[in-house]
């Protein structure tokens, strides 16, 4: 269990950083939660080789109540 929470501490901890620089062209235009959610899928592998649903599912939900407020 650790493992898999130090896995989304470390997601949550680079996520702000990816919109803090103000260059949102270099991220893909994300239009809805599904599409969020593959989105961090994608990334959560290249970053950590395995990352689980339940991880996908509670970074999106967080990058999309602090910053893309997408529709559910």
């Amino acid at each position: 269990m650790a493992a898999k929470s130090s896995n989304l501490t470390a997601l949550l901890t680079m996520a702000p950083s990816t919109f803090s620089s103000g260059d949102l062209s270099a991220l893909p235009r994300i239009k809805s939660l599904s599409a969020l959610k593959a989105e961090v899928q994608t990334w959560g592998e290249q970053s950590f080789g395995r990352i689980s649903n339940q991880e996908v599912d509670d970074l999106a939900a967080w990058l999309n109540r602090n910053f893309l407020h997408l529709e559910k």
